[in-house]
């Protein structure tokens, strides 16, 4: 009867730890998921941004050329 209750316990505690463990890597991959979100959608900006500064050196200039 003790070795069933040790096996009882063995379960229970590996369960238990194995939930958690689980949850701390749920919580890292969701933060790392929306950083990196966040980081594709500011890199995204940057590039519109540049794209924009390029097209109105090049309309500047075409209007000092003419």
């Amino acid at each position: 009867m003790d070795l069933t209750y040790y096996f009882i316990g063995l379960l229970t505690g590996v369960s238990v730890s194995t939930f958690f463990i689980g949850k701390e890597l749920y919580k890292y991959y969701t933060k790392y998921t929306i950083q990196k979100k966040q980081l594709d959608r500011i890199l995204k900006l940057n590039d519109n941004i540049k794209r924009l500064k390029n097209l109105q050196t090049i309309d500047a200039s075409n209007l000092s050329a003419v």
